[in-house]
């Protein structure tokens, strides 16, 4: 009786003039969940959207100000600097962004991230895209263990792992640095910022992550100086490879443990974006800094009809 009541309900499926349709669709993260950046000519500055009358003083008034930035949307024009669409800065070197998804985002092995910036070819400030799991259940990144996933710079020798940067702000305003190699240098004063450059809720001013090579050279003959993308895997940047315009994608797939081996995550949770780069360029240029406008994942929803 099973078996014939099986091959009726199976005969109703067929018959039906049901249609069933897939398709790839866009979804926002959820949520911001922590902004740490780094000294920057755009922290704390009204072009960035900060308050010029109630300067940001803790954590959450920070993940609120990020919260209201990024719901802004759109996507800025070439070139533009402009406050007419919500980006957000990272500063120099370290700085990072933290959002949450209400739903795991599972790994596919396609693109299942993006994060859109404003690059467009010759200013490209790439930033390191993190990944990691809710593994207690509390909806919190605290304690999590992240995941790097890896871009094209990953096996260049020049790339340096476990790096470590401490900021400190001189009397004069600018922002001197000092990093885990030895090395030293400053975050200038550009001369349309003139405010402090240091997120007033970050203590210590000491960052930890991975730096990318240098990405700026100076035309001899122009003087104009370039900031030139890396072939994929980053935010910010200009790649003609994951980069959809201003928008750049990524793979759960390429996730990576400390030790550089696969970590082969079903699923996340939590991605955070922090800038790579430690340089600047002169010109007023300044110090070399990811913003990002929209985090999002991409979903495979089925619809029948």
């Amino acid at each position: 009786m099973k078996k014939y009541t099986l091959l009726l309900l199976l005969a109703s499926a067929c018959n039906s003039s049901e249609t069933i349709t897939t398709s790839r669709i866009e979804e926002a993260a959820s949520r911001v969940l922590e902004y740490t950046p780094a000294p920057g000519q755009f922290i704390n500055n009204p072009l960035a959207g900060f308050p010029a009358d109630t300067p940001i003083t803790s954590p959450a008034e920070a993940v609120a100000y990020t919260s209201a930035r990024l719901a802004l949307g759109g996507e800025p024009d070439a070139g533009a600097e402009t406050v007419s669409y919500g980006y957000v800065s990272l500063g120099g070197w370290g700085g990072y962004i933290v959002l949450g998804f209400d739903t795991p985002v599972p790994n596919t092995g396609d693109y299942d991230l993006y994060v859109t910036g404003n690059s467009f070819n010759g200013s490209s400030e790439p930033g390191i895209v993190w990944v990691a799991q809710d593994a207690d259940g509390d909806g919190s990144h605290i304690g999590e263990t992240w995941y790097e996933l890896k871009g094209s710079e990953y096996a260049n020798p020049k790339t340096r792992f476990g790096y470590e940067v401490t900021y400190v702000e001189q009397p004069d305003g600018t922002v001197a640095w000092t990093d885990n190699d030895g090395g030293e240098n400053t975050i200038d004063r550009v001369f349309l910022h003139t405010q402090s450059y240091v997120p007033a809720w970050v203590q210590p001013l000491t960052y930890t992550g991975t730096r990318l090579p240098n990405n700026v050279d100076q035309d001899k003959e122009t003087g104009i100086y370039d900031m030139w993308a890396f072939a994929w895997g980053y935010v910010d940047n200009a790649s003609t490879i994951d980069g959809a315009g201003t928008k750049n994608r990524f793979k759960i797939s390429n996730a990576v443990d400390a030790d550089g081996n696969p970590a082969n995550l079903r699923q996340i949770d939590f991605v955070k974006i922090q800038t790579g780069v430690n340089c600047k360029a002169g010109n007023n240029v300044g110090e070399i800094s990811t913003e990002v406008c929209a985090v999002g994942c991409y979903r495979t929803v089925t619809r029948t009809e």
